[in-house]
Protein backbone atom coordinates (compact mmCIF):
# COMPACT_ATOMS: atom_id res chain seq x y z
CA UNK A 1 0.00 0.00 0.00
CA UNK A 2 1.34 3.42 -0.90
CA UNK A 3 1.63 5.87 1.94
CA UNK A 4 -0.05 9.26 1.96
CA UNK A 5 1.77 12.01 3.81
CA UNK A 6 0.19 14.48 6.18
CA UNK A 7 0.77 17.14 3.51
CA UNK A 8 -1.23 15.01 1.08
CA UNK A 9 -4.20 15.04 3.48
CA UNK A 10 -3.89 18.77 4.04
CA UNK A 11 -3.90 19.28 0.28
CA UNK A 12 -6.92 17.00 -0.24
CA UNK A 13 -8.85 18.83 2.49
CA UNK A 14 -8.12 22.13 0.76
CA UNK A 15 -8.99 20.68 -2.63
CA UNK A 16 -12.49 19.95 -1.41
CA UNK A 17 -12.84 23.10 0.68
CA UNK A 18 -10.95 25.31 -1.80
CA UNK A 19 -10.38 28.00 0.85
CA UNK A 20 -10.20 27.33 4.60
CA UNK A 21 -9.68 29.35 7.73
CA UNK A 22 -7.20 28.00 10.30
CA UNK A 23 -9.93 26.64 12.58
CA UNK A 24 -11.55 24.81 9.65
CA UNK A 25 -8.25 23.32 8.50
CA UNK A 26 -7.18 22.24 12.01
CA UNK A 27 -10.56 20.73 12.91
CA UNK A 28 -10.94 18.96 9.53
CA UNK A 29 -7.59 17.25 9.92
CA UNK A 30 -8.29 16.48 13.59
CA UNK A 31 -11.57 14.76 12.68
CA UNK A 32 -9.91 12.77 9.90
CA UNK A 33 -7.18 11.56 12.24
CA UNK A 34 -9.64 10.70 15.00
CA UNK A 35 -12.17 8.89 12.87
CA UNK A 36 -10.21 7.15 10.12
CA UNK A 37 -7.90 4.23 10.77
CA UNK A 38 -4.22 4.34 9.75
CA UNK A 39 -5.21 1.89 6.98
CA UNK A 40 -7.87 4.27 5.62
CA UNK A 41 -5.50 7.23 6.00
CA UNK A 42 -2.69 5.20 4.38
CA UNK A 43 -0.55 6.90 7.01
CA UNK A 44 1.01 5.49 10.18
CA UNK A 45 2.11 8.85 11.61
CA UNK A 46 -0.81 11.23 11.13
CA UNK A 47 -0.87 14.63 12.80
CA UNK A 48 -0.89 14.50 16.61
CA UNK A 49 -3.36 16.99 18.03
CA UNK A 50 -3.27 18.35 21.55
CA UNK A 51 -5.80 20.27 23.60
CA UNK A 52 -5.08 23.97 23.13
CA UNK A 53 -6.71 27.40 23.38
CA UNK A 54 -9.51 26.60 20.94
CA UNK A 55 -9.56 22.83 21.01
CA UNK A 56 -7.43 20.35 19.08
CA UNK A 57 -4.32 21.92 17.61
CA UNK A 58 -1.21 20.69 15.80
CA UNK A 59 1.53 23.19 14.89
CA UNK A 60 2.83 20.81 12.21
CA UNK A 61 -0.28 21.63 10.14
CA UNK A 62 0.96 25.21 9.67
CA UNK A 63 4.53 24.10 8.92
CA UNK A 64 3.21 21.73 6.25
CA UNK A 65 0.99 24.48 4.82
CA UNK A 66 4.03 26.76 4.51
CA UNK A 67 5.98 24.00 2.77
CA UNK A 68 3.08 23.45 0.36
CA UNK A 69 2.99 27.20 -0.30
CA UNK A 70 6.71 27.06 -1.10
CA UNK A 71 5.99 24.29 -3.62
CA UNK A 72 3.24 26.33 -5.29
CA UNK A 73 0.50 23.92 -4.17
CA UNK A 74 -1.37 26.37 -1.94
CA UNK A 75 -1.52 30.10 -1.30
CA UNK A 76 -1.57 31.49 2.21
CA UNK A 77 -3.36 34.79 2.15
CA UNK A 78 -2.67 37.21 4.96
CA UNK A 79 -5.51 39.74 4.84
CA UNK A 80 -4.56 43.03 6.52
CA UNK A 81 -7.66 43.48 8.70
CA UNK A 82 -8.10 39.83 9.67
CA UNK A 83 -6.27 38.17 12.57
CA UNK A 84 -5.78 34.87 10.78
CA UNK A 85 -4.47 33.51 7.49
CA UNK A 86 -6.64 32.04 4.76
CA UNK A 87 -5.44 28.83 3.11
CA UNK A 88 -6.34 28.36 -0.55
CA UNK A 89 -5.39 25.66 -3.01
CA UNK A 90 -3.76 26.61 -6.31
CA UNK A 91 -4.39 25.04 -9.71
CA UNK A 92 -1.20 22.99 -9.32
CA UNK A 93 -2.33 21.83 -5.88
CA UNK A 94 -5.78 20.94 -7.18
CA UNK A 95 -4.29 18.78 -9.92
CA UNK A 96 -2.05 16.99 -7.43
CA UNK A 97 -4.84 16.51 -4.84
CA UNK A 98 -7.21 15.04 -7.43
CA UNK A 99 -4.56 12.50 -8.39
CA UNK A 100 -4.03 11.63 -4.69
CA UNK A 101 -7.77 11.11 -4.14
CA UNK A 102 -7.71 8.29 -6.69
CA UNK A 103 -5.80 6.14 -4.18
CA UNK A 104 -8.69 6.37 -1.69
CA UNK A 105 -11.83 4.29 -1.59
CA UNK A 106 -15.21 5.98 -2.01
CA UNK A 107 -16.11 5.79 1.70
CA UNK A 108 -12.89 7.60 2.64
CA UNK A 109 -13.30 10.37 0.06
CA UNK A 110 -16.93 10.79 1.10
CA UNK A 111 -15.89 11.12 4.73
CA UNK A 112 -13.15 13.61 3.83
CA UNK A 113 -15.65 15.72 1.91
CA UNK A 114 -18.27 15.51 4.68
CA UNK A 115 -15.76 16.59 7.34
CA UNK A 116 -14.61 19.61 5.32
CA UNK A 117 -18.23 20.55 4.51
CA UNK A 118 -19.09 20.25 8.21
CA UNK A 119 -16.26 22.55 9.33
CA UNK A 120 -17.14 25.10 6.64
CA UNK A 121 -20.84 25.09 7.52
CA UNK A 122 -20.36 26.34 11.08
CA UNK A 123 -19.22 29.62 12.55
CA UNK A 124 -16.03 29.64 14.61
CA UNK A 125 -18.05 29.45 17.84
CA UNK A 126 -20.32 26.68 16.56
CA UNK A 127 -17.38 24.62 15.29
CA UNK A 128 -15.31 24.86 18.48
CA UNK A 129 -18.43 24.10 20.56
CA UNK A 130 -19.27 21.05 18.42
CA UNK A 131 -15.72 19.70 18.77
CA UNK A 132 -15.82 20.19 22.55
CA UNK A 133 -19.17 18.41 22.77
CA UNK A 134 -17.89 15.39 20.81
CA UNK A 135 -14.36 15.41 22.27
CA UNK A 136 -14.56 16.93 25.78
CA UNK A 137 -10.92 16.08 26.51
CA UNK A 138 -9.95 18.72 23.93
CA UNK A 139 -11.41 21.43 26.19
CA UNK A 140 -8.67 20.89 28.78
CA UNK A 141 -6.53 23.97 28.00
CA UNK A 142 -9.26 26.07 26.43
CA UNK A 143 -9.50 29.83 26.62
CA UNK A 144 -12.74 29.64 24.63
CA UNK A 145 -15.95 30.49 26.43
CA UNK A 146 -19.18 29.34 24.89
CA UNK A 147 -21.91 31.98 24.65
Amino acid sequence: MSQLSNKDWLLMALEHGHRLQPVQLQKSLFLLGRNLSPEKLQNDSFYKFEAYDYGPFCGEVYKDAEALEGNGMIAIMRPPLVRFNIYEITDLGTEHARALRKSLDEATTSYLDAVVDFTKSLSFTELVSAIYKAYPEMREKSVFREP
